[in-house]
């Protein structure tokens, strides 16, 4: 009996592609599509990298311009493209509600929140970087 049945896999997977089993799957996800159920915060920043990012980004932002200004051309873009990208899967009106739904109203209130305090780190190193030349010259 195991004889035939090997014969028979043999003799069925000889005729059968991936593209056979291929169609297969994608007849099969399409029947019952519950079962393609995708989560959108697996493909998310967890909200713990987004929390150590912005606060190395405030930090870095805040020194660069207490210390180095020239360094804000080279820090901002990057933090900016970051937070871009991010802010427009928030705010996008399918993948949006999805995260709001999944992550909770934190996650939206950090990822609002983290560029300010970005922008509002080196607006501050920025006035004691100018507060302390005033005060040495």
């Amino acid at each position: 009996m195991e004889f035939c049945v090997g014969k028979m896999w043999r003799a069925v997977k000889a005729k059968w592609r991936v593209g056979h089993y291929l169609r297969v799957i994608i007849l099969f996800i399409a029947l019952f599509p519950e079962i393609a159920h995708a989560e959108v915060m697996d493909k998310e920043f967890s909200l713990v990298i987004m929390s150590v990012w912005g606060v190395l980004n405030v930090l870095l932002v805040y020194l660069a311009a207490r210390n180095k200004p020239w360094l804000l051309f080279v820090l901002l873009p990057i933090t900016g493209l970051f937070f871009v990208g991010h802010l427009t899967e928030v705010i996008g009106p399918s993948i949006g509600s999805a995260i709001a739904e999944e992550a909770g109203d934190l996650y939206i209130y950090i990822s609002w929140v983290t560029p300010v305090l970005v922008v509002a780190g080196g607006c501050f190193g920025l006035i004691l970087r100018y507060r302390n030349v005033k005060d040495h010259v």
